[in-house]
């Protein structure tokens, strides 16, 4: 679908600005309100990224589920989707970091059984990394629907449980959830891959809802995110991330009810989407080499040239980095792993 790739590149590009403006904050001390929101809202491109992946997962799985081998193609599909283009890239930035270790803005203890493995034990070098645990852990789940779809609901009614009880309950102070494993698994970042899944049962069922309730839907979820952001009203926490989350259920649930949307092969917003896993995992180390080189930017206009300049390196290079590794390199293993 077109339109869920056009959706992958806005979000890729809101992650970016949101790491390029703090960089710019630290470097250049630029402090202008309307950037320093913008920057705020790009981190919740990750919340998109995570509602979207939820939804791919089961949509695209949906119709494999009898195909011979279809256990072992997935897992391996998965786990070649995600190290393959990570693991150049994961392993740079550690080997950086070990012999550089004033290269890095922050004071990050830097893991490196994470950094190689994405298994959740600390931080890993490359700090968007944290995500990719967050994909592992639901693409492992997710495989119970491969033995019992039935076990896999009953599953997700009860993993959802379990998160707003650990998350906003007296429950939460449990020592146990300090472990970086359970963290993760009952974090409320996996409230937006589940509701990824119930949007593509509901596309996969054909179960219709009117299309005025849908725009009206996030008309709603969209004024009480922008209010809430302006504002910095907090009703719960992660309440503004659940809301972005809506924004993306209902901008899905709307485009894809309303026809895909086809985009020029060629079009620049269609290769962005493509290339958005490797634009991803290139852009922070590259926006901070590029805003730590940039001349001393003192004015907005200056700070503006230097989000263009990085933002079109991230597309440029991300491209470059996704035709070797995801398109070529992914290929090649899946025609010798894959039956």
């Amino acid at each position: 679908m077109d339109i869920l790739q056009l959706f992958r590149g806005i979000a890729a590009l809101m992650v970016v600005l949101h790491h390029s403006i703090g960089s710019l904050r630290y470097y250049h001390k630029i402090n202008d309100p309307f950037l320093d929101y913008v920057g705020r809202m790009g981190k919740f491109g990750v919340d998109f990224f995570f509602v979207l992946s939820g939804f791919i997962i089961t949509y695209s799985t949906f119709y494999k589920y009898n195909e011979p081998h279809a256990f072992g193609n997935y897992i391996k599909n998965r786990l070649l989707r995600i190290y393959v283009p990570y693991l150049p890239i994961g392993i740079c930035m550690l080997v950086v970091y070990t012999l550089l270790p004033g290269f890095s803005n922050g004071n990050r203890t830097i893991s490196a059984l994470t950094s190689l493995t994405l298994i959740p034990y600390g931080n890993p070098a490359l700090s968007v990394a944290w995500t990719l645990s967050f994909e592992l852990c639901f693409y492992l789940l997710f495989s119970i629907s491969f033995f019992s779809k039935k076990a896999w609901n009953y599953f997700v009614l009860s993993w959802f449980a379990w998160i707003v009880l650990f998350n906003y309950s007296s429950f939460s102070t449990f020592s146990f959830l300090k472990i970086r494993f359970f963290s993760i698994l009952f974090s409320t970042y996996n409230i937006e891959f589940i509701l990824g899944f119930v949007l593509a049962q509901l596309v996969l069922k054909k179960i219709k809802f009117n299309s005025i309730f849908l725009f009206l839907g996030l008309v709603i979820v969209l004024i009480s995110f922008g209010y809430c952001t302006v504002t910095h009203v907090t009703i719960f926490a992660f309440d503004v991330n659940l809301l972005f989350a809506l924004v993306a259920f209902f901008s899905i649930f709307i485009a894809i009810r309303c026809g895909d949307l086809k985009i020029n092969n060629v079009g620049m917003l269609l290769m962005i989407g493509n290339a958005t896993y490797s634009i991803y995992l290139i852009h922070n180390p590259l926006q901070m080499i590029v805003i730590r080189l940039f001349p001393k930017i003192t004015s907005i206009a200056g700070a503006l040239v230097a989000l263009v300049t990085v933002l079109l390196l991230s597309c440029g290079i991300g491209y470059c980095y996704y035709l070797v590794f995801e398109k070529k390199a992914i290929r090649f293993l899946k025609s010798k792993l894959i039956k």
